[in-house]
């Protein structure tokens, strides 16, 4: 009886949808609190953005997502087929970069849009940084030190740089980050969970969306997404039971 349900549930992991979760950086500057634009220059790094796109599709998946607003899907698309036509040259950041040029090395019909970046009523991380520089200032102070102590560095390789960031222990120690902002506050006024709460949110949405990509078919999504958000979306997905994780590392080793 054992062994039978042993077999089963390896079958059942075996049977299951993969989502292949790759961690990166930003290619621009996209306000966050950790610009790391400068470790590249799509112009001068071109040979290894062809690298890196012809590294992921080994992995031939069978649809693309990205960090895009999913209200944005339908202008992400429009641009997408406008570049396969030929018709506008690529912006620089990694959407674009990366995920444009593998959709049309791998024939996709579509990019599915994933992100979602609105309010719930919440609190900015600008109101918590403001209270926390006030009250709190040396938790704040860690929390910037634990996010500004990433090992991108612009003369590694852009597969280089994505293998270490995508890292078991540097994925745990920026989701460590996350947890020391939901502790900032005085008394009753939790200005920290206020923000923590939407970023959960957000990934959560980003999650449902992935899986409504993989209920609707696909057995192998693969996702490029800033790496900070890989702790999460890992945990989430699997504890769904319904898709296995596999990440950068698991192909591409530093």
């Amino acid at each position: 009886m054992g062994s039978k349900m042993i077999r089963s549930k390896e079958e059942n992991l075996q049977d299951r949808a993969e989502v292949f979760i790759v961690g990166t950086y930003h290619f621009t500057n996209n306000g966050d609190m950790v610009d790391n634009s400068g470790a590249i220059d799509v112009r001068s790094d071109h040979e290894q953005i062809k690298d890196l796109v012809e590294a992921l599709a080994r992995y031939n998946p069978s649809a693309l997502a990205v960090e895009v607003t999913k209200d944005r899907n339908r202008a992400l698309n429009d641009d997408y087929h406008a570049y396969i036509k030929d018709e506008i040259a690529l912006n620089d950041t990694e959407v674009y970069q990366v995920m444009f040029r593998l959709g049309e090395k791998l024939q996709h019909e579509r990019i599915h849009a994933v992100d979602w970046m609105k309010s719930v009523g919440n609190r900015g991380m600008g109101e918590v940084a403001e209270l926390a520089k006030e009250h709190q200032k040396d938790k704040f102070d860690k929390v910037i030190e634990i996010f500004n102590n990433d090992p991108i560095n612009a003369d590694n390789s852009i597969l280089d740089n994505l293998a270490l960031i995508n890292d078991e222990n540097f994925v745990s120690q920026v989701h460590s980050g996350y947890m020391k902002l939901g502790q900032i506050g005085v008394d009753e006024d939790y200005v920290g969970i206020d923000w923590l709460r939407w970023w959960y949110q957000r990934n959560l949405i980003i999650y449902k969306n992935v899986m409504d990509i993989v209920h609707s078919g696909n057995k192998k999504v693969m996702l490029l997404i800033g790496a900070s958000h890989v702790h999460l979306l890992k945990q989430f997905i699997e504890e769904s039971g319904e898709a296995n994780v596999i990440t950068f590392n698991d192909i591409y080793k530093y």
